[in-house]
């Protein structure tokens, strides 16, 4: 047989076993350059959905949440491993969407609600890296270049606006996790200074002013901004920052607040003035995850929060349970290197 008819041959072998074979049972998911969305609220409290314009969003952003479907499918399953089909086909997407620098550019014309989004689901992407490097694969340059590029343009926003609510808290988080995998200084920085301010808002009653504001939502941006601080706490703890004994007891009185409401949501309504929606389990995926399981945070959630089964955090990275196991388990070894320092 010829030389380079041999070679053909060893190409196309290589081709069927690997690159063509991973495509031929790997779905398509199209990198999303950006995110141009309609406004999901109806009025100035950003509190009454606008339900015609989340239908249109979600046909949008239907790729991003196949995308998110796909990897923390594969990636949380117990046999994730390079060499593991499935496993591999999701870090191929990783991949591919990293040299597209999905979701990295600006659109045309700039549109607020797009910009949001894709800020409340930089941490996502983040925790995706950190369970693929987990489960042995390799981040490597351009992988986390295109990483630090979407936490540091969503960091400029955030650290230019004038948002004090559960949306800087997420871009903190974001920036916490960031730092697991790049050690960006400014990223550093701003996740640092934001965990005070969060810390700081959260009032001796339990409540935080920015999310008393959100009218009828306002439970629900307390859980959600009470799953960003759990999940940003977390993050700085592998980072190994300390946390006072002060900061901690600030976190308890939000966990007792929602907790009252959750019971008895009169309290908050007095000071929403208006009366609450109670949030369904769409609320609880990272809380569940985080702070009730395997313990509860205290009675009133016990006996009202709705009971400690949802750990599916689609939009923030998974199964929430694996991603606090992995942060422990990262904040463990923190620990160990500054003792043996």
């Amino acid at each position: 047989m010829k030389r380079g008819v041999r070679l053909t041959l060893s190409v196309l072998l290589v081709c069927f076993w690997s690159i063509c074979g991973a495509q031929a049972g790997c779905p398509e998911i199209g990198p999303m350059r950006t995110l141009v969305l309609k406004s999901t609220y109806k009025d100035a409290k950003n509190s009454i959905q606008d339900e015609a314009n989340e239908a249109e969003n979600a046909k949008i952003l239907a790729p991003l949440t196949h995308f998110f479907d796909v990897l923390n499918h594969a990636v949380d399953a117990a046999d994730a491993r390079p060499g593991n089909s499935e496993t591999d086909c999701a870090f191929q997407l990783f991949q591919q969407w990293a040299a597209a620098g999905a979701l990295t550019f600006e659109p045309e014309i700039y549109e607020g609600q797009g910009k949001v989004t894709r800020g409340l689901r930089n941490p996502a992407f983040q925790v995706l890296g950190l369970k693929f490097r987990e489960r042995g694969f390799t981040l490597d340059d351009p992988l986390q270049r295109w990483l630090r590029k979407m936490d540091r343009e969503n960091v400029d926003f955030y650290a230019k606006g004038g948002n004090r609510a559960n949306q800087r808290v997420w871009a903190a988080t974001g920036a916490a996790l960031d730092g697991l995998i790049t050690r960006d200084p400014v990223s550093l920085q701003f996740q640092d200074q934001v965990w005070h301010e969060t810390i700081d808002a959260v009032r001796g009653d339990g409540f935080i002013e920015a999310e008393l504001t959100r009218g009828q939502m306002a439970l629900a941006y307390h859980m959600y901004s009470l799953s960003a601080t759990l999940m940003l706490e977390s993050a700085r703890t592998a980072l190994g920052y300390g946390e006072t004994p002060a900061e901690k007891q600030k976190i308890r009185l939000l966990e007792n607040a929602i907790g009252r409401a959750l019971c008895n949501p009169s309290e908050m309504e007095r000071r929403a003035g208006t009366k609450m929606i109670i949030p369904g389990s769409w609320a609880y995926g990272i809380i569940d995850g985080f702070a009730r399981s395997p313990k509860d945070i205290n009675p009133d959630w016990e006996k009202c929060a709705l009971p400690s089964t949802d750990f599916h955090a689609r939009d923030y990275g998974g199964d929430s349970r694996h991603t606090a196991e992995l942060l422990a388990a990262l904040a463990e070894k923190a620990r160990s290197k500054q003792k043996v320092q």
